[in-house]
């Protein structure tokens, strides 16, 4: 008999980044609701503590098989080739074990792997749910990653093409993302597009008020975070310009944890024009991201100029549990711009506006109540829209129409 459902990704249990732990609790929830899950996922290496894993694991009912592929340094371009093709190649050599599930459900990260499935789809019908995290090959062209016409490009159009043609259902992560892949006519039938936001699990959340917060930086700080991934469709230039202008204000200090392509060009600039007022750190997970979340005042999340539609950060999620005003630079077309804007949980900035961001700023840290007050209103959003249970609720939906 078949099993119901088969996750294929590239990052799983007990890996800790965001395309790791969505997965993982989706697949925790809809064993929760009766569905059978395994996953068919790749092998830790930089993002697990854990480095003696097994290639087969149970974990909460969950059927994990690991493979191994080739990982080596991610610096050179080459290196990241011969890793992505020899991780698509190990699971392509899987493809019979994929027959005997109901539904597979595939991600975009990374951009080849969604052809396995839909191939499959292609010649033996199977179904398949495609979830959206990043639209290629055009996010690739956008960030100058790949040129448009080149091997890599020509091989990400295929895939699309064949995905969007056979995909059971194609998850997009917010209104932006599916209106742009009608735009572009990825697909033409509307119906075959479902938003389904990403979330965070407010569970990990208490809500601490302004004036009580846990202080693991200094006292009487007004203290502005930006975490996650500090890389090519984040406008870390907007954020920069911000913190200079901002220098000698001694009464907010600037948090910027995460990794990313830019972090050293970040560190020379903080150098280079002897910024104080900003403390940088590495990609915090668990209860040191807990701490560093509720410490804050406020959160940042951006977005690079045109990226939208084609990206959705997923830390705002967390950022909207912890209760706290957002300054989004993106934009104000966005999902979470609207809904910053429409409920007073905080301000949105086009690309470049640096000297509105700081004036944002230095107004919400001359005023507290204010702060409190969008805090409440973020953390409305989020338990109405962002929690953990509305998002997987709806892929359970998605999936149970599907298999039955």
């Amino acid at each position: 008999m078949k099993k119901d459902v088969l996750i294929l990704c590239q990052y799983f249990y007990p890996e800790y980044v965001s395309s790791a732990t969505l997965p993982t609790e989706m697949a925790e929830d809809l064993v929760e609701n009766g569905l059978s899950v395994d996953v068919l996922c790749g092998y830790p290496s930089e993002y697990s503590t854990d480095k003696d894993l097994p290639k087969k694991q149970k974990y909460k009912n969950i059927n994990i098989r690991r493979v191994k592929y080739i990982q080596l340094n991610k610096k050179r371009t080459l290196s990241r080739l011969i890793n992505y093709f020899s991780f698509i190649f190990s699971m392509l050599l899987r493809w019979p074990r994929m027959m005997n599930y109901k539904c597979i459900i595939v991600y975009s990260n990374p951009p080849l792997l969604p052809i396995i499935p839909a191939i499959l789809s292609a010649i033996f019908r199977k179904k398949f749910i495609f979830v959206s995290y990043d639209i290629y090959p055009d996010l690739a062209v956008l960030m100058d990653t790949i040129k448009k016409g080149n091997m890599i490009y020509k091989l990400m159009s295929f895939t699309n093409k064949l995905v969007y043609k056979h995909a059971s259902k194609v998850i997009a992560l917010g209104e932006e993302m599916k209106t742009y892949m009608l735009d572009n006519k990825f697909t033409t039938v509307e119906e075959k597009i479902m938003v389904i936001p990403n979330w965070y699990d407010g569970t990990k959340i208490q809500q601490v008020s302004s004036n009580t917060k846990m202080n693991p930086i200094e006292d009487n700080k007004f203290r502005v975070l930006y975490s996650g991934n500090m890389g090519t469709c984040q406008d870390m230039d907007t954020i920069m310009k911000c913190i200079y202008i901002m220098n000698d204000n001694r009464n907010v200090q600037f948090i910027l944890t995460g990794h990313g392509n830019k972090v050293n060009e970040i560190k020379q600039y903080i150098d280079a024009n002897n910024l104080l007022n900003v403390k940088m750190y590495g990609f915090l997970v668990g209860d040191e991201y807990l701490k560093m979340l509720e410490s804050a005042d406020c959160y940042l999340v951006s977005l690079e100029r045109g990226v939208e539609g084609m990206s959705v950060p997923s830390k705002t999620y967390s950022y909207l549990a912890a209760g706290r005003p957002l300054l989004s630079i993106m934009s104000s077309d966005t999902d979470i711009s609207k809904q910053l804007n429409t409920n007073n949980a905080g301000y949105s900035f086009n690309q470049g506006d640096a000297r509105g961001l700081a004036n944002k700023i230095e107004f919400l840290s001359n005023n507290l109540e204010v702060c409190e007050y969008m805090g409440l209103n973020a953390r409305k959003i989020f338990d109405e829209n962002y929690e953990r249970k509305i998002s997987t609720g709806k892929y359970f939906d998605v999936i149970r129409s599907l298999i039955t």
